[in-house]
This record gives structure tokens, C-alpha cells and sequence, in this order.
């Protein structure tokens, strides 16, 4: 049996869109994205060899589509779970877009900080996770962007504090 996206990532069906409803929103409207930077106590960041377009065989950060009614700290919940992970800390890092040839996605980056558990691949999107200080050298630019900002932000109080989600 072939699994859809929906059941791969165990969303409930009222909140995904049929392959031929999705083809429609994709042409006309940019898709609204939660990118995380998953920070362990050590400084190192997860990081993921995806698997799926965009940015198929590339390295990625963990990050999935906002689901309706969802807010970004349940959305970062249910992707860090997705990944056998919890946090106890979130911060907003920025928005952005991103222009693909079939789609375009607006991108609200968040920090989750205060890590528990151990990441495990899922096979679909990644085939691996892994916990790295410095950025892969074949990490997509829009990640490799987030990070940067990150870096720079996360000595600042006054960031951190402004920014704060959970």
C-alpha cells in the first residue's frame, strides 16, 4: 500500500488538501512554511539529508508546512515530534521567501532550544539526521541563511527576549 503525504506524517485529513487541490494552491499561492534550527546545549544544530524536492540531496534543516487553525509553537511541536524530539524553548528567527520552479513558500524561521530525546530519520523526507557545529558544506542556501542569522542573534538578550515564543 502506498502511503500520502498526510498519513506518512500522520496529519489529520481535514488539514491536508487532495494531490489535485494541492497542484492548484502551488500555482497560485505562496505556501506558508515553519523552518526550525533544532539547538542542543552544545552549540551543535540538526541538521537532515533530504530526500524530497525542493532541495532534494541537499542538507536541511527540519521544517514542514503550517497547518490550518495551527499556531507556529504547535506547528514546531509537531515537527520536532515527528523527529522523536521535544523542546522546551522557542524562538522567531525571520520570515523570508523562497521562489521554486512549481511553487514559492513564505518561511518563518524559529529557533527550539533546550532539546530532549534522539532525532530519528523518517525515510521520506530525510534519510538522516545528524548533530553538527558547523554547517554542512551542501546545506540549501535559505537554511544556511536562517543559520547565520541565528548565530548572530542568539548572544543578544534583547533578541532573545523580543523574540521568545515559548
Amino acid at each position: 500500500m502506498i502511503l500520502s503525504v498526510a498519513d506518512r506524517k500522520n496529519v489529520p485529513r481535514g488539514k491536508w488538501l487532495s494531490p489535485s487541490e494541492w497542484s492548484e494552491v502551488m500555482k497560485k499561492m505562496p505556501i506558508a512554511c515553519l523552518d526550525l534550527v533544532v539547538e542542543r546545549n552544545d552549540n551543535s544544530i540538526l541538521y537532515g539529508w533530504r530526500l524530497i524536492s525542493p532541495y532534494r540531496n541537499v542538507w536541511a534543516l527540519p521544517g514542514g508546512r503550517i497547518l490550518h487553525h495551527e499556531s507556529l509553537i504547535e506547528c514546531a511541536k509537531r515537527i520536532t515530534n515527528e523527529y522523536g524530539l521535544n523542546f522546551r524553548e522557542l524562538y522567531l528567527i525571520g520570515v523570508s521567501t523562497t521562489s521554486f520552479q512549481v511553487r514559492s513558500d513564505i518561511s518563518i524561521t524559529a529557533a527550539a532550544l533546550k532539546i530532549t530525546g534522539e532525532p530519528r530519520a523518517d525515510g521520506f523526507e530525510f534519510s538522516r539526521l545528524i548533530w553538527m557545529r558547523k554547517s554542512p558544506l551542501r546545506l540549501g542556501a535559505s537554511y544556511r541563511k536562517a543559520v547565520i542569522k541565528w548565530k548572530r542573534a542568539k548572544t543578544s538578550n534583547e533578541f532573545k527576549k523580543l523574540n521568545r515564543l515559548l
